[in-house]
């Protein structure tokens, strides 16, 4: 069987009736063909499923041992329609799929690992094992390739402007979330991360004024141990 036959099969009899009986929605209201995921995607997220780099619980909520938060992978739209509209939610299957690679690719002991940081800052965090109150990797993880260029061209503003005010532009304040979360963290590593493989490393430079330098560097970067 194809990836894609495979995951569509499991979203079908695995975590869709999961998700909808611990809610009372009627499975029939999911919109499969409303979202398409890659073949890359779909692949590492059946991975770290199966390798148990996740875990499920049955009411379909994923979660990892640094997780401040459960992942859901279906979007709950307006109750105005009988059955209520259910799709796909991108963003968090390309979470889990990424989050699985640390373990899988990089070598990251599961239980370093997490999805959603302590102030919401982050979709990814990856500690040492002997500081697990300082995050080492954090990552923001996008569902559309150019959403994830215009998040990073609102960061690089951020970050090269050093202590500022929070941005009024819905896109300027989340990056602005970021940048702080970065001063927060001073984690030397941050991955964004976008749909199909889309992966982009860098390291990030403190300066004592607030600014930060995001470096662009390879994927050697992630491995375990730094």
């Amino acid at each position: 069987m194809d990836v894609q036959s495979e995951f569509w099969r499991r979203v079908s009899i695995e975590w869709l009736p999961a998700f909808c009986n611990a809610r009372g929605y009627d499975p029939q209201g999911f919109k499969r063909q409303a979202k398409t995921v890659s073949d890359v995607d779909a692949e590492n997220f059946l991975r770290a499923i199966d390798h148990n780099v996740v875990s499920v619980d049955t009411g379909a909520r994923f979660r990892m041992p640094q997780s401040k938060a459960c992942e859901h992978i279906f979007w709950e739209h307006p109750a105005r329609t009988v059955p209520r509209a259910i799709t796909l939610w991108i963003e968090p299957i390309v979470t889990i799929a990424a989050v699985g690679r640390l373990h899988l690719d990089y070598g990251w002991p599961r239980e370093c690992l997490g999805m959603q940081s302590v102030k919401w800052e982050f979709d990814i965090t990856a500690f040492k094992p002997r500081d697990l109150t300082n995050e080492y990797i954090v990552g923001e993880v996008k569902a559309k390739g150019r959403e994830l260029d215009k998040f990073l061209a609102n960061l690089e503003h951020c970050c090269t402007a050093g202590a500022h005010e929070v941005e009024t532009n819905a896109a300027q304040a989340n990056a602005h979330k970021k940048w702080r979360g970065l001063m927060r963290s001073r984690a030397p590593v941050f991955w964004a991360v976008g749909p199909g493989g889309d992966s982009r490393v860098f390291n990030v430079i403190y300066r004592d004024d607030g600014c930060i330098a995001l470096i662009p560097t390879s994927h050697q970067d992630l491995l375990y141990p730094p």
